[in-house]
């Protein structure tokens, strides 16, 4: 079994297994499952054109227990492996335990004991190549795939979508330049499927190496950045900011953290972005990126908001530079023990003392009482 896209028919039903919501359904219509690698042996499996995969209901591995989709968890019970009947058929064994199976019980799916004499537990495979309607465009080092909707390529030719996956890839060598940490050798821009949450247009998963882009927030996206000059893409450069939160248990504030990051990757290169509040003809090269940032806050002084703590970091920069940042940065990711159940208060406080020892200035003078007090209001919720 290798992976890559397949429908999954049930000879005794006569039925492909399908989708409803978040259940499994045995349906008359094809619906592909992707299978990606996970470990040595088992498979993420996928349902079409979602970011959902087949997992064990509350992680209860017992016999009856639903089996669904549902987001990714990280747990090994989202880990299927292949095995194969004597007919021909195959079952979808549990990884953690092959014993265990999918199978249907009248019309839910569930978990139970592989059985040789039980029809409901056998599958047909059949590869449907592809499978979803995607293209794919590769940096010229291989470290950035782009995997966008196959008709974006009638929208912005292919040059400019190789020349934004060389960008991605540059962006990504100025974020470990920054932290001193590279959390994968190479990253996936996945945004040819839907998100499954309202209003959810990019994220990241924990241990995963793909920023995950709502396909109907990117083609827009890429219309603006079509209509700019040297556009890097705020979205994507905000996820892959977030890769470099994994395992940093020190970052008090990841959100503010990585708009943070992201202002020095597009300073360093005099590169444009935008925040998607704002029109195809408003963008920002570089430092410029402060003015977006000063435009979208809020006093925080009376209420955190993440643009205006982000805006004060950027204007402490002004003055000491981003070289204790890095340097900031690059302490911090070699002391990780240390903050593993720290405070949001002492996380803060680490970082503001390491920032004035290596800019030799007092940094907490630049902030108010009424900043900093909504700043520990923010990291000790």
């Amino acid at each position: 079994m290798t992976p890559g896209a397949y429908t999954l028919w049930n000879p005794a039903a006569g039925r492909y297994l399908s989708v409803r919501g978040r259940n499994l359904v045995l349906a008359s219509a094809p619906l592909p499952w992707m299978f990606k690698q996970s470990g040595r042996n088992g498979f993420h499996i996928y349902a079409n054109e979602t970011d959902l995969l087949l997992d064990i209901d509350n992680a209860n591995v017992a016999v009856g227990t639903t089996v669904k989709i549902w987001d990714y968890t990280g747990y090994d019970v989202q880990i299927w492996t292949v095995g194969q009947n004597s007919n021909g058929t195959y079952s979808l064994l549990y990884a953690g335990n092959p014993r265990y199976c999918l199978g249907f019980r009248g019309s839910r799916a569930i978990l139970e004991l592989r059985d040789p004499k039980n029809p409901m537990q056998e599958w047909k495979f059949a590869a449907t190549g592809q499978p979803y309607d995607y293209l794919s465009i590769t940096s010229i080092n291989h470290r950035v795939e782009l995997q966008l909707p196959s008709h974006v390529s009638r929208l912005i030719s292919r040059n400019e979508l190789v020349l934004w996956a060389n960008r991605l890839e540059t962006a990504y060598s100025s974020f470990y330049e920054l932290t001193g940490y590279l959390p994968f050798s190479d990253i996936v821009v996945e945004a040819y499927k839907s998100s499954s949450r309202p209003n959810r247009v990019g994220w990241v998963i924990p241990g995963q190496n793909i920023i995950h882009i709502d396909r109907s927030f990117l083609v827009p996206e890429l219309t603006k950045m079509h209509q700019r000059d040297n556009d890097w893409n705020f979205c994507a450069l905000h996820e892959m900011g977030h890769l470099f939160d994994f395992g940093m248990p020190w970052n008090f504030e990841p959100e503010m953290m990585t708009d943070l990051k992201l202002a020095y990757v597009l300073e360093k290169h005099g590169a444009a972005a935008s925040p998607s509040e704002f029109s195809a003809g408003t963008f920002f090269v570089g430092a410029d990126i402060a003015q977006a940032y000063g435009r979208l806050a809020s006093d925080f002084s009376v209420q955190y908001n993440i643009f205006g703590c982000v805006k004060r970091f950027l204007d402490i920069k002004d003055f000491i530079g981003w070289d204790p940042f890095r340097q900031t940065f690059h302490t911090l990711y070699h002391q990780v023990a240390a903050y593993a159940s720290a405070s949001g208060r002492v996380k803060l406080e680490a970082f503001i003392q390491l920032l004035s020892h290596y800019s030799g200035r007092n940094l907490t003078d630049y902030f108010s009482p009424g900043e900093w007090n909504a700043i520990l209001r923010r990291v000790t919720r």
